[in-house]
């Protein structure tokens, strides 16, 4: 146990201690964001309620020297089996894929290199919005 918490104390010190340079704004954009939201599932025979579906959708958004690394991952799991959370890598709704991103500070958004693949991700007051017109929001939780 004594060697769990010295190796987490050095790795603090470690990192806190650093002289790497930052750009301004990294710790604005930078972060884990989510979203989570359950679905009710019907019987498609009957129309009869079987249960519900929830979803778990987090970005992550590092910063790279030059850009950001945007990863996407989704989980999904059912209250009336007992299968747990299921990665949603190749599922109906699967996550975008990862990809690095350049901030434009007119738009607050982050585009990648390949925009008809991907969505641009709008930033908004500590939320996230995927599309320029996109509703949903993505909670900053770190």
């Amino acid at each position: 146990m004594c060697r769990f918490i010295f190796l987490c104390v050095c790795g603090w010190v470690f990192t806190s201690c650093s002289t790497g340079e930052r750009k301004s704004g990294d710790d604005a954009i930078a972060g884990i964001y989510v979203r989570e939201y359950s679905t009710e599932i019907l019987n498609q025979l009957s129309g009869e309620k079987v249960g519900m579906r929830t979803f778990r959708d987090t970005i992550r958004i590092t910063s790279e020297q030059e850009a950001y690394r945007v990863e996407n991952t989704k989980w999904q799991m059912n209250d009336y089996d007992q299968e747990g959370w299921r990665n949603m890598k190749h599922g109906e709704t699967k996550p975008l894929p990862t990809f690095e991103a350049r901030y434009d500070e007119a738009s607050n958004s982050l585009t990648s290199d390949n925009p008809q693949l991907i969505p641009p991700l709008r930033l908004d007051d500590g939320k996230l919005f995927v599309g320029e017109t996109g509703k949903t929001a993505y909670l900053k939780v770190d």
